[in-house]
């Protein structure tokens, strides 16, 4: 659930004294009885089904201290008497499910990506999934009672594989008001175009800080297609800096704020040279003319098809906002015209989705307008936060988004003023990074995130990689893995299929009834929408077992198929069980339907790895 702790769960306010929870589970808690009723259809299609007592498949009986059969993880039992019992009848679904799980761990490691693999995306300048919190001290090491030294202490935090800045600015921006210690914190990204953006945008903040309005600007720049004289300007003459500095000289002008080896700042200088070169003013014959190769982009049939679904879930005024917002891609505190803005944004441009990270230099590749379709300012940030933070009524989404980014910003330049965060940035390979680690006697991680490395590497590979690299003198050290692509190997699993069959299908019509009583919709727009309220959790067990019998980089595959129980405990870890409780950093799935500005898919989950005996 993505509900903070001590919130509705349904309207998401404080919890009063007098707290109402789900008849059936007791996890779900309430602020009132109406509160509880509305959210019936959604959470009873999932979560509580996930967190109640278990039926026993032979005698029927309920009861909260149920075995689950090993073999497939999707059937109760009240002891070994009703298992032996009901196992003529369910020894078929079971052996299915096993060799379900075989046929996947093959196609996983057909799959298991080499070490420099190709991406297929442009640079992710814009992310395509919300930012997170990655310490939520409150929820974790600030929960219980916490003496002076713990608010003064630092924390690491590593970010592999994921270079963008989002779930930074969150992290720091959302620091309790009493913690006084610093965010030492390592962005590591094989892309030199992600990172050659981001240590512009945080050299910017520190060469501008006298300027009351720099963080204004500088989300400006992260997110607007057309820029004015004052920002290009800014970017223009941070440029001409870097391009003449060393990484001494980086340290030193953003006082100890960013630090990079100078064999990584050697490709980012070049990116930054070529960026300096653009012809940007929009009114010349030669300009790069970026509102025209991004009209291009969103010509394709798909994405216009996810678009115009978009658009028909949000309110009527905002729908017209919106798809205004698309027409011009502007990122302005205030509503601006298109056509008074003079220059193209030079670091929205760069490689062609091609890429490896070692097939050619970055100023071997042409420069394009380089966004990708489904990554925009509010699929990065969560509308529900957005608006849980803006005061009175805007004139826009795009003025509400930017006003919230602003003060998140606004915070990082106080904590960088302070000298309280620092960040390293790699542009190591995700799988060499402990050498360099190692190399450079870096200080272990209280939090590492490896966004979604788990697709393409496997969970036995990640957590073999990074264990050693959590610090182990801190009980509520995580590595937090996130799936986005393992629907797409189980259709099953999936919505697309029964959405498709519509009025054939009882699991269609069973979820469409649930999705419209909770939303006080007609009808659902695709499979999407449905997805939150369709319970293929017994699958994602598939895919977790699978993923790890499949093996991985230097780690031979299993010849027989791995109990869930083993899967928990996998390499001496400690998997949270999602199916009994919430994880402490990200949601395992979100409520999609909650969130109208947000595009989701509904389909993403995440997984948080402990130390054993740590307090998860």
């Amino acid at each position: 659930m993505d509900v903070q702790r001590g919130h509705c769960w349904r309207c998401e306010k404080v919890l009063p004294q007098q707290i109402l929870a789900c008849h059936r589970c007791n996890m779900a808690v309430y602020c009132s009885k109406a509160c509880r009723r509305r959210d019936e259809a959604r959470h009873s299609s999932v979560e509580c089904q996930m967190f109640s007592p278990r039926q026993c498949e032979n005698c029927a009986k309920t009861a909260p201290s149920m075995s689950e059969c090993a073999g497939c993880n999707d059937a109760w039992y009240c002891n070994r008497n009703c298992q032996r019992t009901d196992w003529k009848s369910h020894k078929s679904i079971c052996k299915e499910v096993q060799a379900s799980i075989r046929s996947l761990a093959e196609t996983l490691q057909l799959r298991r990506s080499p070490t420099d693999k190709t991406s297929r995306d442009f640079p992710y300048y814009i992310g395509n999934i919300i930012a997170i919190d990655l310490l939520q001290l409150d929820n974790n090491e600030m929960k219980a009672e916490v003496m002076g030294d713990e608010l003064s202490r630092d924390y690491h935090i590593l970010s592999v594989g994921c270079g963008n800045l989002r779930n930074m600015v969150l992290t720091a921006g959302s620091l309790p008001d009493d913690y006084q210690g610093k965010l030492h914190i390592t962005l590591n990204d094989y892309d030199p175009f992600v990172m050659a953006r981001n240590v512009l945008l945080l050299f910017m903040l520190v060469r501008f800080a006298d300027d009351d309005d720099v963080a204004s600007s500088l989300t400006t720049i992260w997110y607007s297609l057309h820029l004015p004289k004052r920002e290009y300007d800014m970017i223009k003459t941070s440029l001409d800096e870097l391009i003449q500095s060393n990484a001494k000289q980086i340290f030193d002008a953003t006082k100890g704020l960013v630090k990079v080896l100078e064999e990584d700042l050697s490709p980012m200088r070049k990116i930054w040279e070529q960026w300096q070169s653009m012809e940007c003013q929009r009114d010349k014959s030669n300009s790069i003319n970026l509102g025209e190769q991004r009209k291009v982009l969103f010509q394709n049939a798909n994405m216009a098809h996810n678009l115009s679904n978009y658009f028909e879930e949000l309110s009527g005024t905002e729908k017209k906002m919106v798809k205004h917002w698309f027409d011009h891609a502007l990122f302005f505190p205030t509503e601006r015209k298109q056509k008074n803005i003079p220059f193209d944004n030079p670091t929205l441009t760069g490689r062609q989705p091609a890429f490896t990270a070692t097939s050619q230099s970055p100023e071997e590749s042409p420069f394009v307008y380089s966004v990708n379709t489904d990554a925009f300012p509010f699929s990065e940030w969560d509308c529900l936060r957005v608006r849980e933070k803006t005061v009175g009524s805007l004139s826009s989404p795009m003025v509400m988004y930017h006003n919230y980014v602003t003060d998140l910003l606004q915070k990082v330049k106080t904590l960088i003023l302070q000298g309280r965060i620092h960040v390293h940035v790699s542009l190591a390979n995700c799988l060499d990074f402990p050498k360099h680690h190692q190399s450079l006697n870096m200080p272990n991680y209280d939090r590492i995130f490896t966004s979604n490395l788990a697709d393409y590497l496997g969970i036995p590979t990640l957590l073999q990689t990074f264990k050693p690299l959590l610090n182990t003198n801190n009980s509520f050290s995580v590595i937090i893995v996130t799936y986005m692509n393992w629907l797409g190997l189980i259709p099953r699993a999936d919505t697309k299929i029964m959405f498709m069959l519509q009025f054939m299908s009882d699991k269609f019509q069973e979820c469409s009834a649930a999705f419209c009583e909770d939303t006080k919709k007609d009808f659902p727009l695709g499979p999407n929408n449905l997805r939150e309220y369709h319970n293929n959790t017994s699958y994602f067990l598939q895919y977790l077992r699978a993923d790890i019998m499949a093996g991985g980089r230097g780690i031979p595959p299993l010849e027989d198929v791995p109990s869930f129980g083993s899967v928990k405990g996998y390499n001496g870890m400690q998997m949270r069980n999602f199916r009994k409780g919430m994880n402490k950093l990200i949601p395992f799935m979100y409520r999609k339907n909650a969130r109208d500005l947000t595009m989701m898919n509904g389909s993403d989950r995440a997984v948080e790895w402990c130390l054993p005996e740590s307090q998860a």
